[in-house]
């Protein structure tokens, strides 16, 4: 296995909200300067929400929050409006909390997933910048590109996904996790080629790389070519990091390649006890299929696709 493809977007945001919190920053009997028509708002959002009326009360939320720049305010539209996939009405309210407190990470995170979803690609991009040089201020711009990955990640976009990455770390290609992660997204985007010349300068710039040595060898074994060298990069990779679920997974799978299929199930059946997801799950349940046990194949079949679903 390279990679998880479990990824989640929206729910992401949503986790770092708090559903049913305070609107106002004060209590409003307590906060004397609120004018009595923002408490006639609040009033009405939180009756329509009894009702049912999600998108009301975003709406009014959001235009609360418009009007008082509260925190508390902006936060309730957003996470109103993501829950009924109203995604422009939560980057408004997003916007305006991030606005408010530009120190939030969850504000910014929130933010730029939205922009993503929202395909505001441009004005993505210069947060990213922005972002980018804040962190090589601080000397931790490797820390700026995992959490770019993670976001590129999330579209459904591939290519575009690809090419804000590449954009962005264009004056940084050198560094070992932007090489890898670049190497994944162009995997990812069906270009196993670049990928492999990309994964290539990497092990050779760094030889104990784990995850480049196992991404190459699996996107070998999984294409059924090279197989014999795709053993050695999956053997390299697992002297470096032995308890990887994912380097375990490759291991068996090369092994179903060459028709070890007891060995196979070996190495299949430490990786899904480890980590049961829907890819281990998915190779382990082949090969015990072509070990003729069916039944049990099938039990572990579905509960991969449970894991996917989830």
């Amino acid at each position: 296995m390279i990679f998880s493809r479990n990824f989640i977007l929206i729910s992401l945001v949503c986790s770092n909200l708090l559903l049913g919190e305070q609107v106002l920053s004060k209590p409003i009997s307590e906060n004397t300067s609120t004018p009595p028509e923002i408490i006639f708002q609040i009033l009405a959002s939180e009756i329509a929400l009894l009702s049912g009326n999600i998108p009301s009360a975003a709406l009014t939320y959001l235009d609360v929050a418009s009007k008082t720049k509260d925190i508390g305010a902006a936060k309730r539209a957003t996470e109103l409006a993501l829950a009924i996939g109203d995604n422009e009405t939560a980057l408004k309210g997003a916007t305006i909390w991030l606005t408010v407190d530009k120190t939030d990470v969850s504000a910014r995170e929130t933010v730029k997933v939205l922009l993503l979803v929202t395909e505001k690609y441009d004005q993505l991009m210069q947060i990213l910048a922005a972002e980018r040089e804040t962190f090589r201020g601080k000397g931790n711009v490797e820390s700026f590109y995992n959490e770019l990955s993670v976001l590129v990640n999330q579209t459904k976009n591939v290519k575009k996904g690809l090419e804000i990455f590449e954009n962005i770390s264009k004056k940084d290609q050198t560094l070992p996790n932007v090489m890898y992660s670049r190497a994944m997204l162009y995997y990812r985007n069906g270009d196993s080629q670049k990928m492999e010349e990309i994964l290539r300068n990497l092990v050779n710039l760094k030889p104990d790389h784990a995850q480049a040595l196992n991404a190459l060898g699996y996107s070998m074994a999984d294409a059924n070519n090279n197989l014999k060298e795709a053993q050695r990069l999956i053997k390299a990779a697992l002297r470096f990091a032995p308890q990887d679920p994912h380097i375990i997974d490759s291991m068996g799978w090369i092994n179903f390649r060459l028709g070890n299929l007891e060995l196979a199930k070996k190495w299949l059946e430490k990786a899904y006890d480890s980590q049961p997801d829907a890819e281990i799950s998915a190779h382990y349940g082949e090969v015990l299929w072509a070990l003729s046990k069916r039944e049990f194949a099938l039990k572990i079949f579905s509960s991969g696709f449970k894991k996917k679903s989830e």
